[in-house]
């Protein structure tokens, strides 16, 4: 059996008030009459221990905390769980540890080995994380099929109903039957069959592409992939000589490209220098023809007006002033002084016109020179761009866009002789997942044969434990048996066939009484059997529908009483009784040794009434 579980009380704060409920004692019956709030008392029992399958009732949701206390295996904890917000992080503690250490856990998480509340009360009631395929068992599934009993299912559903897998497995672990190494096993078989599934389709469908000729013949595809492999291969060399090529004119249309811009830098030079120099010609003739104008008007001057009267002086004689007719000494020597100096300066400037004439006749011949030399560059540019570098362009370009066509020729030539040649690339492929399909199949069928005998011996030893467990409810009762495979139930009564539990009647005391009876044979199996890891704690909500009636259905509920009460007497291996917490409608005929009942009715409800906590 697993290690005890003990609940010792469930405290929950309301207005910042704690309040408490104790279940002093192996047995405790919360009783009341129909909607009085014994099932929301049953469902937040465990739900600080981080269910997610718990019903939330508003009773729970108007609770800052809910906080249950327990054992398990004698050492004390504690769980701290927010009832108004069902997904905060819980509060676990060692009430017996020293270093009074809280672990605060998440409910659900996302996280790759984080740890959750519900894997940690796991771990510590001994129950191993188990998967198959998709089904993963948590805490909720161990509580939901092997602790407790809802009364919305207790009559109706096997175990709480739920997917059938995860009752399965969940079973398996809690009988010991689960085994990592085969769970690998067999998922390496499934795996393997898959992948050999996966691979024999896939062949089928290349069979069927050749049947219909959709695949062609292997030995023309391989020919055609021959040539055209070869015909890229002289494409290719092409190529790379056109690009050669093109390299070559790229690099001497360049070279034209300079050879242009310095003769069109020249032109433009001495295109400056033979304007520099015709400007400068231009103002020496403008300066000489001033200058001979000057030496015209002294040799040969203008009549002259009176300064005083505006009237036109009289002829004088050689040496009189023209305007006084007095005889000026020296007069007719700084006449020709004047002609002599502005002669003089006439020939200077005649001389350097002559030579401004020379020098810009000179540029102008230069210029005219270094024109035709940058049109004659020009024209070789551009006649090499369009004779030369545009044909080579052309050329690299067609070159480069036929090998890469043979290219895309090759490659697809290669997917249809990969394509042609994959069946029987494939029938390799199908034979060797076949053999691994094997060889995973008889490893794991090797390991279900050796774990069968172990799994039909406790199957075997539960379903006396079962039998037993039913005839102290049901004496009529000729005949149990739980399958070993699914674990469901067969029972046979007298002058009846042997039934289901969906065969049995239709929500009522057959039912009630098979869920209870597994359960508490579960549990005497795990007194006698090590590798049982049942957690000896049960809870069932409402399993006595007819204690206040008469006749069988009284005397029904009364037996399984007895038989609940039993069950709490019997001490698991480390000294602790299983702990029976239960719910019924009406009172218990009478008081019980050690059995504790909890009225709840309008006036008593579970949570408006519960007494305060001292701090």
């Amino acid at each position: 059996m697993g290690p005890s579980f003990v609940i010792e009380r469930l405290d929950f704060q309301r207005d910042g008030v704690w309040y408490t409920r104790y279940f002093k004692g192996l047995v405790t019956f919360l009783v009341g009459h129909s909607k009085s709030g014994k099932s929301t008392a049953i469902e937040a029992l465990l739900y600080p221990l981080g269910l997610t399958n718990a019903t939330v009732m508003p009773e729970v949701r108007a609770c800052q905390l809910v906080r249950l206390v327990f054992r398990v295996s004698g050492m004390r904890w504690q769980a701290t769980r927010s009832g108004a917000d069902t997904w905060a992080r819980i509060l676990l503690k060692n009430l017996d540890a020293s270093d009074k250490f809280e672990h605060s856990l998440p409910v659900t998480t996302a996280k790759p080995g984080e740890t959750t509340a519900g894997m940690f009360v796991q771990d510590l009631l001994g129950l191993p994380a188990a998967a198959r395929g998709t089904t993963r068992i948590g805490l909720d599934d161990f509580y939901s099929t092997v602790m407790a009993l809802r009364q919305t299912t207790i009559a109706s559903e096997f175990l709480g109903g739920g997917r059938d897998t995860a009752r399965v497995l969940a079973l398996e672990v809690v009988l010991g039957l689960w085994d990592e190494d085969l769970a690998g096993l067999e998922k390496n078989a499934s795996e393997a069959e898959t992948r050999h599934r996966a691979a024999r389709s896939t062949l089928n469908q290349f069979k069927k592409l050749r049947d219909t000729g959709a695949l062609a013949d292997p030995d023309s595809t391989r020919a055609e992939y021959g040539q055209k492999q070869r015909e890229h291969q002289a494409a290719a060399e092409r190529w790379q000589s056109a690009s050669a090529g093109l390299t070559a004119a790229v690099g001497e249309h360049g070279r034209l490209i300079a050879l242009h811009k310095a003769a069109e830098q020249q032109r433009r030079k001495t295109a400056r220098q033979a304007e520099a120099a015709r400007a400068k010609l231009s103002s020496a003739t403008a300066d000489h023809a001033r200058a001979e104008g000057e030496l015209a008007a002294l040799l040969h001057p203008a009549p002259q007006d009176c300064s005083r009267c505006g009237q036109v002086l009289p002829e004088r004689a050689p040496g009189l002033c023209e305007q006084c007719g007095q005889a000026h000494a020296g007069a007719e020597n700084r006449h020709e002084h004047q002609i002599a100096v502005t002669r003089a300066n006439v020939e200077r400037l005649r001389l350097k016109l002559k030579r401004l004439q020379d020098a810009s006749q000179a540029a102008a011949e230069m210029a005219e020179k270094d024109d035709a030399a940058a049109g004659d560059a020009l024209a070789a540019r551009d006649a090499y761009d369009q004779q030369h570098l545009a044909r080579a362009r052309k050329t690299a370009q067609q070159a480069e866009k036929d090998s890469h066509g043979l290219s895309r020729d090759v490659a697809q030539l290669k997917r249809r002789l990969e394509d042609v040649d994959y069946i029987s690339v494939q029938e390799k492929v199908v034979e060797t997942a076949k053999q691994e399909t094997e060889a995973a199949q008889a490893a794991r069928d090797g390991a279900k044969a050796a774990q069968g005998v172990r799994r039909k011996e406790v199957t075997g030893r539960w379903s006396e434990f079962f039998l037993a467990r039913l005839r102290q409810v049901r004496p009529a009762v000729e005949t149990a048996c739980i399958d070993p495979q699914d674990f469901t139930t067969r029972v046979k009564e007298r002058n009846e066939a042997d039934k289901t539990f969906a065969e049995s009647s239709v929500a009522g005391g057959p039912k009630v009484a098979t869920n209870v009876a597994v359960l508490l044979a579960l549990r005497d199996l795990g007194r006698v059997d090590p590798a049982v890891r049942v957690p000896p704690l049960l809870i069932i909500d409402s399993p006595l529908s007819g204690l206040g009636a008469t006749g069988v259905d009284r005397e029904t509920s009364l037996r399984l009483i007895d038989t609940l009460i039993s069950i709490a007497d019997d001490p698991s291996p480390d000294g602790y009784a299983c702990q029976v917490i239960a719910a019924t409608n009406d009172p218990l005929p009478h008081a019980y040794p050690g059995v504790r009942e909890i009225p709840i009715d309008d006036e008593h409800r579970f949570f408006d009434h519960a007494p305060e906590r001292a701090s």
